[in-house]
């Protein structure tokens, strides 16, 4: 096995290292088409790794250098003693040619009276370390901030951070089952870059969070990349897990339809995002778990989507469902119920003023019918310096607020509700919906 690991890399400081961490999720469908161009004029194409519905962790958390952009992400709830909190981690690498780019996000919620929020990027070099399968990275002043491991003899996560605005030493991230490969095989399409689709390999973990050998929360973490697809969507064709005891074969495959202005506006609906992610770990009525992660796109042949249903526990954990637009079925939609102001250093004469802080989530065949909220003010922005703008910012909302059904059945309590949505004001970078 270790030998097909990739070598320990040390990822260099570039001219990139303004651009956000968080907002690389979706960053590398505003970099110069330069990349793309790179790729299709010069046909070389990395090897991809060879992927499989039962991927082992120790072959998917490694580096994988076919992606432009990657992430190694977690974000949970953690109760211990007096303190009850969110919070979000990244480590992130922007791989274009010629330049490499590395940096941390840190983010705190605070679930208590004072609703406290911090949050901070740090710029600096990110090293992987194959033979003790761990990330490390260091910042601009060469101190440590953050050891992340995967522990391939305990089959846990271990996460040590030390920052201003959150410390957690020997953290155990225990997966409460398979790894994830969403949407079906771990491969998904998140939008298209001038005419180019851009594929995501995206693996993820449900976890349990223990401190000193004791459960203290639940996290979800993300494997995940982004690369330019090497096959169009009408003739990719995939698998997905299914609902056994539901039939979805006489459902057709969608055709491709260019979303109009027209259609927008009978949609009466004020959204003008780029993108829609979230995840959900309940409890419901029957006492059973269920683990929930949805994320939606808009492009001009109709929304990217996935949808990942997990339920049960330890020996009973099974993945449910993983779908995506390529399904058949309706899309996964998300609307909009309440809303939240912008903060004023992100609003300009020519951007809205509010975004969301309260969605419902519904997938048809009683699949998932959900609403879901975050305290308000949870907000990362591109600094001026990044060369977006300002034009493309990020809400990355922890919180405990969640209803609705599952599978048909009602949430009774909600471990940790998350959601994440950036939006483009000017659609520079990529064809969104745009409604008046």
């Amino acid at each position: 096995m270790l030998k097909n690991l990739i070598a320990s890399e040390t990822l260099l400081p570039s001219p990139f290292k303004n651009f956000s961490p968080r907002l690389s999720r979706r960053e590398f469908l505003a970099l110069s088409g330069s990349v793309v161009t790179w790729y299709l004029t010069e046909q070389t194409f990395p090897r991809l790794r060879q992927r499989n519905l039962a991927a082992e962790r120790l072959t998917e958390w490694p580096p994988n250098l076919s992606d432009l952009v990657e992430w190694r992400f977690v974000a949970g709830r953690i109760v211990e003693g007096a303190q009850d909190f969110g919070f979000v981690i990244s480590i992130s690498s922007i791989r274009v040619p010629g330049s490499t780019s590395q940096e941390l996000f840190v983010q705190r919620q605070d679930f208590s009276n004072q609703q406290e929020y911090a949050s901070q990027t740090y710029a600096g070099t990110l090293t992987y370390e194959p033979i003790s399968a761990t990330y490390t990275f260091q910042d601009e002043t060469n101190q440590e901030l953050i050891t992340w491991q995967w522990d391939e003899t305990a089959q846990v996560y271990h996460l040590t951070l030390t920052t201003a605005e959150l410390t957690l030493t020997n953290l155990v991230l225990r997966p409460q089952g398979e790894l994830i490969p969403e949407g079906g095989d771990g491969q998904i399409l998140v939008g298209r870059f001038q005419g180019i689709l851009i594929a995501s390999d995206y693996h993820a973990d449900w976890t349990e969070i223990e401190i000193d050998g004791q459960v203290k929360g639940t996290a979800r973490l993300d494997i995940q990349g982004l690369r330019p697809s090497l096959t169009s969507s009408t003739a990719r064709q995939k698998s997905s897990h299914w609902l056994k005891e539901r039939d979805y074969s006489s459902r057709t495959v969608q055709q491709e339809v260019p979303i109009t202005k027209a259609r927008s506006a009978n949609e009466k609906n004020d959204d003008d995002y780029d993108h829609h992610w979230f995840a959900l770990a309940v409890e419901l009525e029957d006492g059973s778990s269920a683990w929930i992660s949805g994320w939606r796109i808009e492009d001009v042949g109709g929304p990217f989507w996935a949808v990942t249903i997990a339920r049960g526990q330890g020996p009973s954990w099974e993945i449910a469902l993983s779908l995506t637009e390529e399904s058949g079925l309706d899309p996964l939609e998300v609307t909009t119920l309440a809303w939240q102001d912008i903060p004023p250093e992100i609003v300009t004469a020519q951007n809205r003023s509010r975004v969301g802080r309260k969605w419902r989530l519904a997938l048809p065949t009683e699949t998932i019918d959900l609403e879901i909220a975050v305290p308000p003010g949870q907000f990362l922005a591109n600094p001026p310096q990044s060369g977006l703008g300002g034009q493309l910012w990020m809400e990355e909302g922890v919180g405990l607020e969640a209803t609705g059904t599952v599978l048909g059945k009602s949430i009774s309590s909600v471990k940790v509700a998350l959601a994440e949505s950036t939006a483009e004001f000017y659609l520079n970078f990529i064809p969104i919906i745009h409604k008046s």
